[in-house]
């Protein structure tokens, strides 16, 4: 397995499989185009989007309904094609998220989202123009207590005693990327 050192994680294993490639790279940084998606942790509803091109970049990402309950993308033909989607369940969107300092206040760019085909595992972040959305939209702090207790109890079924108390797992499948509902 290929291995690649960050800054918050140390050295990684990752799969040649589990990588995320934006051919466009990000906003401002069209030079990072390989990403891997790994675990911030039991209880946290949040992963982390790694650069593979630069092990000193990264971000926190998140579901899109821990902001705004009507965030609801319509995803162009051109760019299901770009990504050489099949259906349109196989997207999922991600939002670049923000922990604040002190860690009181977290917020996500809604205006600029991560749209991740699941099967291909090919991305691109869109440009939003819509006035109910912000850059730094605050999470529902409720929705969010939610989260936890849930990603708390599923992921401590499903992994074994000796390894929950690992840092940082990469996520394989798209299984961990939870596709949009139907009529995204």
């Amino acid at each position: 397995m290929p291995k690649f050192t960050t800054v918050r994680f140390g050295e990684l294993e990752y799969r040649s499989e589990d990588v995320i490639h934006l051919d466009d790279g990000l906003v401002g940084m069209p030079n990072l185009t390989s990403w891997i998606i790994l675990d911030m942790g039991d209880d946290v509803p949040m992963k982390w989007f790694q650069s593979l091109d630069r092990g000193d970049f990264g971000f926190p990402v998140s579901q899109p309904y821990l902001f705004h309950d009507e965030y609801d993308l319509s995803i162009s033909k051109g760019v299901q094609a770009r990504l050489g989607t099949r259906q349109a369940t196989d997207l999922a969107t991600m939002i670049i998220t923000t922990v604040h300092a002190g860690g009181t206040k977290v917020t996500g760019n809604l205006l600029a989202p991560l749209v991740i085909d699941t099967e291909t595992r090919k991305g691109c972040q869109l440009t939003v123009d819509d006035a109910r959305f912000s850059m730094r939209q605050e999470i529902n702090y409720f929705k969010f207590g939610l989260a936890v207790k849930s990603e708390a109890s599923d992921n401590r079924a499903d992994v074994p005693p000796e390894d929950q108390s690992s840092q940082a797992r990469t996520v394989a499948g798209s299984q961990e990327i939870a596709p949009e509902p139907a009529g995204v």
